[in-house]
This record gives C-alpha cells, sequence and structure tokens, in this order.
C-alpha cells in the first residue's frame, strides 16, 4: 500500500487539528487562498514545523499540527495581503483573523509580504518623537523615571514623568503630526483632562498651527467645545487632494468626536510656556496647569541641550511625509513602550 504523500498527511493533520478546534471553515478559507501551489506550502509546512519544534524554536511541548497550522495560516495572510494590494485593498486586521483565524501584527505581515503598511509608518513617526523627548527628558530631569500607560486603564497619557523626593508627576501627551497639520480644541481638551488627574500636564507637538493661543493664559473646557466644534466642521467640509490634507481632515473629524463626548464637561486649567513648567519642576512643585510646546520650540530645546541628532529626528517627523519617514536606529514595527520583550 502506498504511503500518503507529506503534502497529504499535513493535509490530513491539518483537518483534525482543525476539526479539534473548531477551525474548519478557516482552514478551508486559509487553503483557498493558497492557490495551485498549495501542496509546496503543505511539504513546506510540515518539514519547517518539525524543525522548529525540533530546535525548540517553538514554544514548549507544542504540537506540530499547531504549528504548521500558523505557518500555513501565515502564508495564507501574506498572500491575502499582496492579492488586496495588487487591487488597491487595504488589508484589515478583522480580515485576516475572519479568514485565517490568525491575531497578527499588521506591520510585521506586510513586511513579510514585502510592503509597507500605514500604520508601520504612524509607529515610526509617533517612536522617533517619543525617543527625542526622552532624551530631552533625561537632560531635564536626571533623577525621575517615566512610565507609559496601557489603554485599558483610563486615562492614558503618552507618557508620565515621575519624581520620588519631592514627590510629583507629569502627564505627557505628543502630537508628533506634520508641520501643517492642526492643533485643535480637541488635543487641549484633552490635555486638560490629564491635567485634573495628574495636577501637570505638558503637551509636546510638531505642529507650529495651533489655536492654543486663542485662549490665553487660561482655557476652559466649555469655550473649547463651543469655538472647536464649528472650527472643525469647515475643515471636514474641505476637498482634499492630498494625503496629507486627508489626515487633517480625519483628524478634525476625531476632534469632533471628543469635543461633542465632552460637550457637558465643565473645567478649566491655566496655560503656561514649557520653560515655566520646567522650571517649577526643578523647584520641586510643579505648576498645575497645561504646558504647550510647538514644534520649532521643541526643536530649540533639544538643541539648547546638545540633542542635534534628536532635533533633526524631529524636524524630520515635522517636514517629511509618514510614508517616507526612515531611521536606522527607531523600532517601526510596533510602539515603543515598558515592557520587557
Amino acid at each position: 500500500m502506498p504511503r500518503p504523500s507529506r503534502a497529504n498527511r499535513t493535509l490530513s493533520d491539518l483537518r483534525a487539528y482543525a476539526r479539534h478546534h473548531g477551525l474548519e471553515d478557516r482552514l478551508e478559507r486559509v487553503l483557498a487562498l493558497l492557490g495551485p501551489d498549495r501542496d509546496a506550502v503543505l511539504r513546506w509546512a510540515r518539514s519547517e514545523a518539525t524543525r522548529r519544534v525540533r530546535e525548540g524554536e517553538a514554544p514548549a511541548k507544542a504540537d506540530l499540527s499547531k504549528v504548521m497550522y500558523r505557518l500555513v495560516a501565515w502564508e495564507a495572510a501574506i498572500r491575502l495581503v499582496r492579492h488586496n494590494y495588487e487591487r488597491g485593498r487595504l488589508t484589515t486586521k478583522t480580515e485576516v483573523r475572519q479568514k485565517t483565524g490568525l491575531k497578527v501584527d499588521m506591520p510585521q505581515l506586510y513586511r513579510d509580504a514585502g510592503l509597507r503598511h500605514p500604520q508601520e509608518a504612524r509607529n515610526l513617526r509617533h517612536n522617533m518623537f517619543h525617543e527625542a523627548f526622552m532624551a530631552l527628558v533625561r537632560h531635564l530631569f536626571p533623577d525621575t523615571y517615566t512610565t507609559i500607560p496601557t489603554t485599558g486603564e483610563g486615562l492614558t497619557p503618552d507618557l508620565l514623568v515621575h519624581h520620588r523626593d519631592p514627590d510629583w508627576t507629569i502627564s505627557v501627551e505628543y502630537k508628533g503630526y506634520r508641520f501643517m497639520s492642526l492643533l485643535s480644541e480637541s488635543e487641549l481638551l484633552k490635555v486638560m483632562r490629564y491635567q485634573q488627574a495628574y495636577g501637570s500636564a505638558w503637551l509636546v507637538t510638531t505642529t507650529n498651527k495651533t489655536v492654543h493661543h486663542l485662549y490665553g493664559s487660561e482655557a476652559s473646557s466649555r469655550e473649547l467645545v463651543e469655538q472647536g466644534i464649528p472650527r472643525l466642521r469647515c475643515m471636514v467640509s474641505r476637498k482634499t487632494y492630498t494625503d496629507e490634507q486627508r489626515e487633517s481632515r480625519g483628524i478634525a473629524k476625531k476632534g469632533i468626536v471628543h469635543l461633542e463626548k465632552h460637550r457637558d464637561m465643565d473645567i478649566r486649567c491655566a496655560i503656561v510656556s514649557a520653560e515655566e513648567l520646567v522650571e517649577s519642576c526643578r523647584r520641586g512643585r510643579p505648576l498645575r496647569a497645561v504646558a504647550v510646546t510647538t514644534g520649532l520650540e521643541f526643536v530649540d530645546m533639544l538643541m539648547a541641550a546638545g540633542l542635534r541628532r534628536e532635533a533633526e529626528d524631529v524636524l524630520q517627523v515635522m517636514k517629511v511625509p509618514a510614508v517616507r519617514l526612515s531611521s536606522d536606529t527607531v523600532t517601526s514595527l510596533r510602539l515603543i513602550d515598558d515592557r520587557p520583550r
């Protein structure tokens, strides 16, 4: 009796694994995505899974069929990305999960497919900005430590700067867009909420187009909502011709939703310069206020601290479209956080 081929044995094992875990429909979608060279992929998946289990690259006590399924599903996801890209479509995480059963990191999936995901560009922009600000924090406050709040913990600023003796905390929010993008009432309102929660807040931006000067030395949430929504609606109604204009319109739409959501909020806070906030921290008593730093002010602070490379990175974020950003030292596949990897 002839022995079944490696591809047939793999397919049989995968079907058994799929039945056991309720993945029959997804397995059929995966096989359909593989196309005419399905058997070649199945043979490769068996040999690669065997190697990974043997050499300890797979999790301890990993089921060979599970490793094979993930390999085959990942290859199917890559082909899905390429297929959609050829037709001008962006592949979503939800689509990948529905068709393969995998919960994937989209920037990594796109990179394996030989493409660049828009999230990767946004990650790089945020991370370059974060690294520059962290360098400035280490220069200004060498005796502090920082934490990055995790989504789902309530209010989540981009960074918290802590000092132990005396005890104080500054919440920090980044807005690392291109130079022409706006800094709206919505962003001010968000940072005012951080100020209420943590005592002091610092809004660090790459834009010089800001509305914060319209509100003087004190801002009220009601005034931000009343004046911000009509202004942002005007922005949303304009035609867009470039990716940057579409990004600005998307920011404006998101800002309207945020302002509408907090229409009934009634808070006030002082608006100060970054220099005033930094000096108050050095005295051990941070101002209970919001500091707003524009792009060129941030660059000047980096240059004054001798952080020339970081200043160049911020200028690149300000002036270069996100899809053309590049860095040899900063990751783009994930947002930088405090968790060990």
